[in-house]
């Protein structure tokens, strides 16, 4: 009778460690998430004056088409 009992426990004490297990990795998913926000927006920007671009897109003096 008394192995009968432990046999059928087994099953669900293996269910409840591995739930607290996927929790506790969740939890820790989810720390690590907030943690690396926070770190990228810490010093994403600078405060300094914006340069001037020189490599950008520029216009052509004249208009020509160009067939493939």
């Amino acid at each position: 009778m008394k192995a009968n009992l432990i046999c059928g426990c087994l099953p669900l004490l293996g269910v409840i460690a591995g739930g607290l297990v996927g929790l506790v990795f969740a939890v820790f998913l989810v720390a690590f998430m907030l943690y690396r926000m926070k770190k990228k927006d810490e010093g994403s920007y600078s405060l300094d004056e914006p340069k001037q671009s020189n490599g950008g897109y520029q216009k052509p003096h004249k208009q020509e088409e160009f067939y493939a």
